[in-house]
């Protein structure tokens, strides 16, 4: 049987600061979280799509897109690729 992994809560990218300071039992953490003192890191990834639909010419084409993330003192690890440029407009 496949595993599944927990379920995503999806939400706008201007509420992560606010969410990334609650734990997933809705507890404040302390201390609170400052994401922009966080450590920026990135990572690329790639979307493959097959291009084509006779089986001797089709061909595999990826295409790189990144993804951006905050990692803290504390061992929290988030991504933040949307919020990375949204957070300027949010002060």
């Amino acid at each position: 049987m496949a595993q599944i992994g927990p379920a995503t809560i999806s939400f706008p990218s201007s509420e992560l600061t606010e969410r990334v300071n609650k734990t997933e039992k809705g507890q404040y953490r302390k201390p609170p979280v400052e994401l922009e003192k966080c450590k920026l890191m990135e990572m690329t990834q790639y979307r493959c799509d097959v291009e084509g639909t006779d089986r001797k010419t089709a061909r595999t084409v990826c295409k790189p897109f990144l993804r951006l993330f905050r990692r803290c003192a504390n061992g929290l690890t988030v991504e933040t690729t949307e919020w990375e440029f949204i957070k300027d407009d949010l002060r």
